[in-house]
């Protein structure tokens, strides 16, 4: 070969290594919609556990329907807004199996951010300056503008990306600030309802020294107090009894309160999970690799165990 045509081929290497093949953005698309219907299905777990722990203790039936009720609706917007993420990440999918860039894939790309901010009720104002919008819409509405600016795909989705992590941050606050403080409310119910249950036992407990006392020292004085303070000890160890099925009751009600907040916050963890998802996708776009899902799958995998786990409570 002579040293032109090795120089020619050397050229043509670089260039060509250069170029690369955009990856398949398939499977974080799959990966997205197979993490919507996980959510889902945790939600209705969560609700019917709650119901079925009403039945079994109502202290007060209709202010814990109101509180099941409240979750169920949080929980309603949780599936709207994860069905917006599965319908963003099949759009991005779409948009990288296309392998264009320029204006209108920047657009699509804006446009599809605005459709996921506005399942997570984020409404973007027509302009970041407007006054009345809230802190996350100005921030979505400027990072919009930036994802629309730019021309070369690659630079599009890395731009989309603080986007995507303010989005995913809104759904985990909403998580602490809605449906964490309803799984509590209605656990502080639920542990009232049992007590009530057994409210003449604990006050004849809570009276049992003072009455034990006065009846010890009656016996003392007259043989016929022996039988009184025997039937009070045996009416004593019967309320412990029943406080002891008591306790482990709330002991069940706790372990289940726990299991149905770890799996509120695996879906938190979840949805940071898909940002970061999204960023090695945006990363695989720049460096022309594969992408990797490999965590996103595993934390479905994770969800539908805490869902077994809070379904058998």
């Amino acid at each position: 070969m002579t040293k032109l045509g090795a120089l020619a081929l050397l050229v043509f290497s670089i260039l060509a290594a250069g170029c690369g093949t955009l990856p398949d953005a398939r499977p974080f698309a799959d990966a997205s919609a197979t993490l919507a219907v996980a959510v889902k299905s945790s939600g209705q777990a969560l609700t019917d556990s709650l119901r079925d722990a009403g039945s079994a203790t109502p202290p007060d039936e209709k202010a814990y329907e109101k509180l099941v009720d409240a979750f169920d609706a949080a929980w309603a917007n949780r599936v709207k807004a994860v069905q917006g993420v599965a319908a963003y990440s099949d759009a991005i999918a779409e948009v990288i199996s296309a392998g264009r860039e320029g204006e209108e894939t920047a657009k699509k790309v804006g446009d599809s951010l605005k459709a996921l901010a506005s399942t997570v009720n984020i409404a973007i104002p027509a302009s970041a300056a407007v006054g009345v919008a809230t802190d996350a819409a100005v921030f979505l509405a400027k990072q919009i503008a930036v994802v629309q600016a730019s021309r070369k795909l690659e630079d599009t989705l890395a731009q989309a990306q603080p986007a995507v992590e303010r989005i995913a941050d809104e759904l985990a606050h909403e998580a602490e600030k809605q449906l964490k403080p309803s799984l509590r409310s209605a656990y502080k119910n639920i542990v009232s309802g049992i007590k009530s249950q057994y409210e003449a036992d604990d006050n004849f407990v809570a009276a049992s020294a003072t009455r034990l006392l006065e009846l010890r020292q009656k016996a003392l004085r007259d043989p016929k107090g022996v039988e009184e303070l025997g039937e009070f000890d045996r009416m004593k160890a019967s309320a412990l009894a029943s406080l002891k099925e008591r306790d482990q009751k709330i002991d069940q009600a706790t372990s289940a309160y726990r299991a149905r907040q770890q799996l509120v916050t695996a879906l938190s963890d979840a949805t940071t999970t898909w940002a970061a998802a999204h960023r090695d996708l945006a990363a695989a776009v720049r460096e022309k690799r594969k992408v990797n899902v490999t965590e996103l799958q595993q934390t479905v995998v994770e969800l539908r165990e805490l869902v077994k786990k809070v379904r058998a409570l």
